[in-house]
């Protein structure tokens, strides 16, 4: 059974942790899903406390590492001077990804090179960061994909599912929580997003003669 992880932190954006949380919480056979934090109890933007599993350091040993945003909460975490060294993060093993400004740890952790995604208000600092902001809502690298935008976590679990899975699994894992009358909507574009977000396969398919603008 595969380990994922979700880091969160004081001031962390609700919807970013409860939605992925309860997407990825409903299959209980081949993954298992834990918060962690670098105190007993984290609070959301809205107030309201989360009783975290486990410490931050359990993240090095997970599958996959997902980091969840906050305005507010991303510079707090970055300043605080036993975030970032609790990590030793390894993309070769892991999957890693992040929803909005959490797309900054991942650069301070040496994590994204070129393009990547996060919310529209916060694109401006990933370009001073010498980063390309992508105005769509998922990039990947390899086993590292950020994303852009709250909603985005339907992309990045997608992804996530998908990569470990395929595309069956992936939509098995997204249709409980999609609008009804709209499953097939959402379907193509979940699927059109990920191999958007794909640079390695927009790549392959653009080699190959084949149309990579979707």
């Amino acid at each position: 059974m595969k380990k994922i992880v979700l880091v969160a932190f004081d001031q962390f954006t609700d919807i970013d942790l409860f939605l992925m949380w309860d997407i990825l919480g409903r299959n209980t056979e081949d993954w298992h899903v834990r918060i962690l934090g670098s105190s007993p109890v984290v609070r959301s933007a809205h107030g309201l406390p989360v009783s975290v599993h486990g410490p931050l350091s359990e993240a090095n040993s997970a599958d996959a590492v997902l980091f969840v945003s906050g305005k507010e909460g991303v510079p707090a975490a970055l300043a605080a001077p036993d975030f970032l060294p609790s990590f030793e993060l390894d993309p070769r093993r892991q999957r890693i990804g992040s929803l909005c400004a959490g797309a900054f740890i991942l650069q301070r952790l040496g994590l994204l090179s070129g393009r990547a995604t996060t919310h529209p208000d916060a694109r401006s600092g990933l370009q001073a960061l010498g980063l390309e902001p992508v105005d769509q809502p998922l990039v990947c690298q390899g086993n590292v994909a950020t994303a852009g935008g709250c909603l985005s976590a339907l992309y990045l679990v997608g992804w996530l599912v998908e990569s470990w899975f395929d595309a069956d699994k992936r939509r098995a894992t997204l249709l409980p929580v999609l609008p009804a009358g709209q499953q097939a909507f959402y379907d193509v574009l979940i699927g059109l997003s990920i191999r958007q977000g794909d640079i390695g396969a927009a790549q392959q398919e653009t080699r190959h003669g084949r149309s990579s603008n979707w």
